[in-house]
């Protein structure tokens, strides 16, 4: 009689073992998950952030420079892009975003931006 308590203790401690194995495994799944997004999302903020302080042809540093319109040099009209064109049905100016410039500290080649976080509005929308 003892031998089948015995094995039959056995098999509920194999199972309950198991059971916790798989626990466990998924735990370890959820934190692997969880640690692939994180480096994700740290990856992406690395590379927005290198985006405006690295050279993308060398990866030597950017230098911002002046991006002006017009002839008169006491004058100059900073440069713009439309953002909204194309967004409006009357196909009219209706926005702009200034565009910006960083120049390369070691091989000369210019970045342009433009910067639509800053991107002032028009008398028909403000």
């Amino acid at each position: 009689m003892t031998y089948r308590d015995d094995r039959q203790a056995l098999s509920l401690q194999i199972a309950e073992l198991e059971r916790e194995n798989e626990q466990l495994r998924r735990e370890l799944d959820e934190v692997r998950g969880d640690a692939k997004r994180q480096r994700d999302e740290d990856r992406e903020v690395r590379r927005r952030a290198g985006s405006e302080t690295d050279c993308v042809v060398c990866g030597g540093s950017l230098l911002p420079v002046a991006l002006f319109t017009g002839s008169n040099l006491r004058a100059p009209v900073p440069l713009s892009l439309s953002t909204l064109r194309f967004g409006d049905p009357d196909g009219g100016f209706t926005r702009a975003a200034a565009v910006k410039a960083k120049v390369c500290s070691s091989c000369g080649y210019v970045q342009c931006f433009i910067d639509i976080e800053g991107a002032p509005l028009t008398a028909d929308e403000g």
